[in-house]
């Protein structure tokens, strides 16, 4: 407490008689730590309020011109000043319409003409130390966030460093040609697959290695690209090591950076010479050439190495989604707890914008943390007696504000408990996920969720009236990153379904959808009554 009282704090006294101003500085003068600043009137005192942070105001009710009451509703109108405790002087003998009035106002308190020293000195200690109390915690948060922000940036680094050489491992790994370019076009990078198929060195221009008759025309596509920002691709003949050009597809995707500027382009070369001259008789020649010059074993022996390569890539991209989500994750947590501080106190239009935008974050996170242990077969329900009702409603609820941002209603057929076992975390996601797509795909529209039971079957519901799926979709979207539509048009990664799908038959049920283009879709969910209640914890493989 000794350090606190070091602090100093200001105190500003507002009356008009030159009397009670000297009364009230021989009364705190001596405390320490307090810097008295004086005022005679509103605009003096108001001047001093713009200038300095008071820990609190001693106010005259009856001043000339401006009263305290006013002096005191002006002051409580500045963001700055708005909580300024304001400690009213008034007359012995004061109504309680006038005490009524100076709480309105603003007031915390009030000291009663003539001034009792113990008591000025009492109140005015309490403001302060809260005061001190307030500039202290307001250093150590910022001194806490400081850290913070070094230690994320430091993580960042780390995880980026990690990234691109996952990046390159998984570009040398597979069989194509992959290149990556910089924002203006610039080739930086190439993988070995494009050394060894033209022999050159890494910083040859990989253009002049394209057919006379195909590069301008490449060029010209690859020239739009760069300036419109979209997808690069076309088809063109490269020269290789051998003196002989090979058809390749030529695409690129831009890759952008957190604010949407394209800070790289990942390109790719797929030799598609077979297929492009499938009916040239030189081809079908060099093919059985090819063929007979190959023996079974070596054929095998590059099976199995492209199988170990194959399987290296999928376990680098799945040890990657792991080790981005478990990193991502603290962050993004102590983010979102700022996020939903800084709306609780400001509850503006731009809080909630970015409260929902880092809660969007964290789901994205934990659908990929549920990827990787679904792939290591370590996610766990743990089933119990749970109302399904319930559990829809309280979904409804809580996605009420998403739903209302894209002008649609969820309605909850039946109100009579839907009891049954199973784990009530995991159901409780996989509602969310039907019902947030029906949202995303349905915007407009109502979007209905109904529950209904025959004794052995409970089956769940979602239906919207939005864009539908093509029926030749409708199997492919249960599985893992797969999309029915464009992801430039509707975001997300592409991974609610598959996880609903995996969490509903480790429940013994399954899912299904109906739908048709531009009617809606519904998504059905069939669980069996007595499944769950037959074992206490299930895995999900």
């Amino acid at each position: 407490m000794a350090d606190l009282d070091l602090i100093p704090v200001d105190v500003l006294v507002v009356d008009d008689t030159l009397a009670n101003l000297t009364a009230m500085r021989a009364i705190l003068g001596d405390e320490p730590g307090y810097r008295i600043t004086e005022a005679i009137n509103g605009p003096e005192a108001l001047r001093e309020v713009l200038q300095k942070n008071f820990c609190v105001i001693l106010l005259d009710a009856v001043l000339p011109g401006m009263n305290g009451f006013e002096i005191a509703e002006l002051i409580k109108q500045r963001e700055r000043s708005k909580n300024v405790p304001i400690l009213f002087l008034t007359a012995s003998g004061t109504d309680n319409q006038t005490l009524a009035r100076a709480y309105k106002a603003g007031a915390v308190d009030y000291l009663v003409k003539p001034i009792e020293p113990d008591i000025v000195r009492a109140k005015v200690a309490v403001f302060a130390e809260l005061h001190r109390k307030s500039r202290l915690i307001e250093q150590q948060a910022a001194q806490l966030q400081d850290s913070e922000r070094r230690e994320q940036a430091v993580r960042v680094a780390d995880l980026q460093v990690a990234s691109e050489r996952r990046y390159r491992n998984l570009a040398e790994a597979i069989p194509q040609i992959v290149w990556r370019a910089l924002p203006d076009g610039k080739i930086e990078y190439r993988n070995q697959r494009w050394l060894a198929y033209t022999g050159a060195s890494t910083d040859a221009d990989t253009w002049t290695f394209l057919h006379p008759e195909d590069r301008e025309h490449c060029l010209t596509h690859w020239r739009e690209a760069l300036r419109d920002e979209k997808p690069f691709q076309c088809e063109t003949r490269i020269l290789g090591a051998d003196g002989e050009y090979r058809w390749h597809l030529r695409r690129a995707l831009p890759e952008r950076g957190p604010g949407g500027e394209v800070v790289a382009w990942l390109g790719t070369d797929t030799d598609i010479d077979d297929r492009k001259c499938a009916d040239d008789e030189r081809v079908a020649l060099l093919v059985r050439e090819r063929a007979a010059r190959f023996e079974a074993e070596a054929a095998q022996k590059r099976a199995g190495e492209l199988y170990v390569e194959a399987s290296e890539a999928v376990h680098l991209r799945d040890e990657f989604l792991t080790v981005a989500a478990h990193e991502l994750r603290t962050p993004l947590t102590s983010l979102k707890l700022q996020s939903q501080s800084q709306m609780r106190r400001a509850g503006d239009d731009s809080s909630r914008v970015m409260l929902r935008q880092v809660e969007r974050l964290c789901r994205l996170v934990d659908q990929l943390l549920d990827v990787s242990l679904i792939s290591s077969g370590r996610l766990q329900i743990q089933p119990e007696p749970s109302d399904l009702q319930a559990l829809a409603v309280d979904v409804a609820g809580r996605l009420a504000v998403e739903a209302a941002a894209n002008g649609c209603t969820i309605v909850v057929e039946g109100g009579a408990p839907m009891l049954i076992d199973c784990d009530p975390m995991r159901m409780d996601q996989v509602i969310t996920n039907l019902v947030s797509n029906a949202i995303k795909y349905g915007r407009g529209r109502p979007v209905e969720v109904s529950l209904q039971g025959d004794g052995s079957t409970l089956r769940l519901t979602v239906r919207d009236h939005g864009i539908g799926i093509q029926a030749n979709d409708q199997a492919r979207i249960f599985e893992r990153f797969e999309r029915a539509v464009s992801v430039r048009e509707y975001g997300g990664l592409g991974l609610g379904l598959y996880i609903s799908k995996q969490i509903v038959h480790a429940h013994g049920g399954l899912i299904k959808v109906i739908s048709e283009p531009g009617e809606g879709a519904t998504f059905t969910i069939e669980l069996p009554l007595d499944h769950a209640a037959k074992s206490s914890a299930a895995s999900v493989h």
